[in-house]
């Protein structure tokens, strides 16, 4: 029976290849998947180790003003600390050398160390020149020892023993002398590898700041991580402070990249879902074919087991096979990912190798689905008798309570094979959505056969004003068996789902970033500022009194604490933004709220920061500012949308009590609107005084762009995965309508005749697929409507935004209906090539 099976297989080269190519493309998208999370959890944790060294736990300041030197002091003298290595990280700007045409460059990040302390928690490769000792941090001349990385020194041309200059903490600038380069983009996650490392009280000198950032500690002589950090928290009773591990950040890093993790496994397990109906089809069709053939070998005194092994070969085939084949294509999917990524993550993407582990799954997955998509025509297979042997086909009721079987069986194996590969780390919101969304599509494969006659008959209409003939014999070859065409329909509606879904996602982030450029933001050009600008500094008055600029808002940006944990915050000026027309208010008076910003002891909270900790206007809003005192400040408003922070939107607090009560420094940001039809004038003048004063100048336009840029990319990423689900879907299309040719034969033939000619019978077929293409379109553009609206909701990115995203439907219709027909091709060729008498003859 083996021999048999392969020959079967070889007979009918064109499906067996078809096959193979559909389950290797679920693999590749499967492989692929499974490669990037793998990349991006060795990527996460080369990024820990890069952040933290060797150092168990990590304290960072909180709030706008570093940890004290008796901060310092008291976490060196708490119980089971070995190493408390301090350090100070700012952003500024290097000056280009006076001979020098080059504009502004992108900001730098300078990072002040202790270097004894610091190579006993992490190592800075060095790749020419020295390191820094301590020695250099006891040194008080200028210039300055500064370590630089690989990559601004390859950018600006600098080498060893050269002098750059920076401009220190009062804007003044600042020599120091390069004497070493660190290998790569240096320690700091996040700064394009524009890095400069300084000794830290050369550091402190230069930025006129006697605190640092953060001090990373290893522990050690009997006390575990935990005892110190208790130990810890004894010591700063007076200093507000973040206390994390290695553990944390991870977690944290997780936590970024969960929702893309979870997306990229939902369409692979999709894929993997649409080659099983592929998979199917062709055994199916195999038994259906050689029922005849089948019930004489039993005859003949086969076995049911002997009949089952043939059709189990066959599966093993195309499975083994189709795996191989993915795994080469998965190779090169995994390495185009790569590259993507590389372009967008948050954390710098690490491309791993294949594992032998991982192969491993990728072949299991796949000979296990195709095995699953095997049983049920096997099942059939065994079930044959002579008796049904002398029939044509078998009985289309049989068939299609086997297909329903089938189609149960396949989507708990896939689902299963889901949780195998999915990745432990990506989170349960993510499964529980992506499940959830894998059952919506399910339910829309359910609802193909019972809506199929219906959908075929609406579908059919825009050909029968044209070739009425052709429509109505397409739509009696889709009706001849239902369960098969409704399980073709019905994978290709999976696929285009998965496409409209992610249109969707990708239109409501789109919309979300526009309505927060245009609700929130006082102005039509950001300004931002390497260091807090003071209210009174004179360039905030400098760039106001611009010719044609009406009004200069200064925002800060800035963390609180609210029952110990982590709240974003914004220091806004009300009457800018009630005089701008900023924010939607949902709940209380608008210009009551905005005046009592500036009046002190209000805020005013977005409705996501509201509804998470439950609260409301008039409710206290109770933060703490350090030294064990809190602060109680009054809800006077909830808006729609608020200013972005670090990790969520930020609630909004006046000038005068952020600079009192929390002890911002300055803005970081300042909005600039300009006078009515004078923006074309104003502008130059005041992008050059911002770059003029250090300070970067970002029109709206141009952070809109770079927004939906970003968003491009991404979700580009996801549209190019969730296509091969469609492609996959139209090589079950081939094989559908292959086999309704075959099975009509000797019907085309008497229609041939009848004097019906090639044109017309090729036509024939292009109209049954451009109907198929017309229903699944229909049901899949539906269902991705659903889908997507799961995923924002559950996602928790608020409202849904109601705006149809016309482009990805009509992307998604000409998609589908443009695949049938194109997949029509081969099968509407072989119907008009044949011959009448031998077509008539036909058995």
């Amino acid at each position: 029976m083996t021999g048999l099976a392969i020959r079967s297989l070889l007979a009918r080269r064109g499906r067996t290849v078809l096959s193979v190519v559909g389950i290797a493309l679920g693999i590749a998208v499967l492989y692929a998947s499974l490669a990037t999370d793998a990349g991006i959890a060795a990527s996460i944790d080369r990024t820990v180790r890069d952040l933290v060294g060797r150092a168990d736990l990590r304290v960072e300041s909180f709030g706008p003003t570093g940890l004290s030197a008796d901060s310092l002091a008291a976490v060196e003298g708490a119980p089971g600390v070995v190493v408390a290595a301090p350090a100070l990280q700012r952003r500024t700007y290097l000056l280009p050398p006076t001979d020098s045409l080059t504009a502004t460059q992108p900001p730098v990040t300078v990072l002040g160390i202790d270097p004894g302390r610091e190579t006993r928690v992490r190592d800075l490769v060095i790749s020419a020149g020295v390191a820094l000792t301590d020695a250099d941090a006891a040194a008080t001349g200028d210039p300055a020892r500064a370590l630089i990385t690989q990559s601004l020194a390859a950018a600006d041309g600098t080498t060893v023993g050269s002098t750059i200059t920076l401009l220190g903490g009062d804007g003044a600038p600042v020599d120091v002398r390069v004497v070493g380069i660190i290998a790569g983009d240096g320690p700091i996650v996040g700064s394009g590898g524009r890095t400069i490392v300084l000794p830290l009280p050369a550091m402190q000198r230069i930025f006129h700041d006697p605190t640092v950032n953060r001090i990373d500690i290893v522990t050690g002589e009997g006390a575990t991580p935990a005892e110190a950090s208790v130990a810890i928290g004894l010591a700063l009773t007076r200093q507000s402070y973040v206390l994390s591990s290695p553990a944390d950040v991870a977690a944290s890093l997780r936590s970024s990249t969960a929702d893309f993790r979870s997306t990229t496994a939902l369409i692979a397990a999709v894929a993997l879902f649409v080659g099983a109906f592929l998979i199917f089809n062709t055994l199916s069709m195999t038994v259906s074919e050689r029922v005849r053939e089948l019930g004489l070998l039993r005859a003949a005194g086969a076995t049911r087991g002997q009949l089952v092994r043939f059709v189990a070969v066959q599966a093993l085939v195309l499975g083994a096979a189709g795996s191989l084949v993915g795994l080469l294509a998965g190779l090169l999917s995994a390495e185009l990912m790569a590259i993507d990524l590389r372009t967008i993550a948050s954390i710098p993407f690490e491309r791993v190798d294949p594992s032998l582990g991982s192969i491993l799954v990728v072949v299991a997955i796949g000979i296990g689905v195709t095995v699953a998509a095997a049983i049920e025509p096997a099942r059939r297979a065994s079930s044959v008798s002579p008796v049904e042997a002398l029939r044509d086909r078998m009985n289309p009721l049989t068939a299609r309570r086997a297909r329903l079987r089938w189609l149960v069986g396949v989507f708990v194996v896939v689902g299963a094979a889901g949780l195998v590969a999915w990745p432990r780390d990506a989170g349960s919101g993510g499964l529980g959505r992506s499940a959830l969304v894998y059952a919506v599509l399910f339910a829309s494969v359910l609802v193909a056969p019972r809506a199929l006659t219906l959908l075929a008959r609406i579908a059919g209409l825009p050909f029968r004003a044209f070739l009425r003939v052709e429509e109505r014999l397409a739509r009696a070859a889709i009706a001849r068996d239902r369960s098969r065409t409704a399980l073709t329909v019905g994978s290709l509606a999976v696929g285009l789902a998965m496409v409209v879904a992610v249109g969707v996602v990708a239109h409501q982030s789109r919309l979300a970033a526009s309505a927060w450029l245009s609700e929130v933001i006082p102005g039509d050009e950001l300004v931002t500022s390497i260091r807090p600008l003071a209210l009174d500094e004179s360039v905030i008055a400098d760039l106001g009194a611009i010719d044609g600029v009406a009004r200069v808002s200064p925002l800060g940006l800035f963390e609180v604490a609210r029952n110990g944990v982590r709240i974003d915050a914004a220091a806004v000026s009300g009457a800018d933004l009630l005089a701008d027309g900023r924010l939607t208010f949902l709940d209380g008076d608008r210009a009551a709220a905005l005046k009592g910003l500036d009046g002190g002891g209000v805020a005013i909270l977005p409705r996501s920061v509201a509804a998470r900790i439950g609260l409301t206007v008039g409710s206290t809003l109770t933060l703490a500012v350090g030294d064990g005192k809190v602060v109680d400040l009054r809800v006077a408003g909830i808006v729609r949308r608020s200013l972005p922070g670090k990790i969520g939107e930020a609630v909004l607090i006046g000038w005068s009590d952020a600079t009192t009560v929390f002890g911002v420094q300055g803005a970081d940001v300042l909005a600039v609107r300009y006078a009515p039809g004078r923006a074309a004038d104003a502008r130059p003048v005041l992008e050059a005084a911002a770059r003029q004063a250090a300070l970067q100048p970002n029109p709206i336009e141009t952070v809109a762009g770079a927004v939906d840029s970003a968003l491009g990319q991404v979700f580009g990423l996801f549209d190019a995965l969730a296509v091969v689900a469609v492609v996959v879907a139209a090589l079950g299309i081939v094989n559908t309508l292959t086999v309704s040719v075959l099975e009509r034969v000797r019907e085309l033939g008497v229609l041939r005749a009848a004097g019906m000619t090639r044109g017309q019978v090729r036509r024939t077929v292009v109209v049954e697929a451009g109907i198929l293409g017309i229903v699944g379109s229909s049901l899949g553009i539906v269902t991705g409507l659903i889908a997507g609206a799961i995923l924002i909701l559950l996602a928790g990115s608020g409202e849904v935004i109601l705006d149809v995203p016309w482009l990805s439907l009509g992307v998604a219709l000409l998609l589908g209906i443009g695949v049938s027909m194109a997949a029509s091709w081969y099968p509407a060729r072989l119907a008009s090539r044949l011959a009448i008498v031998a077509a008539v003859q036909h058995e």
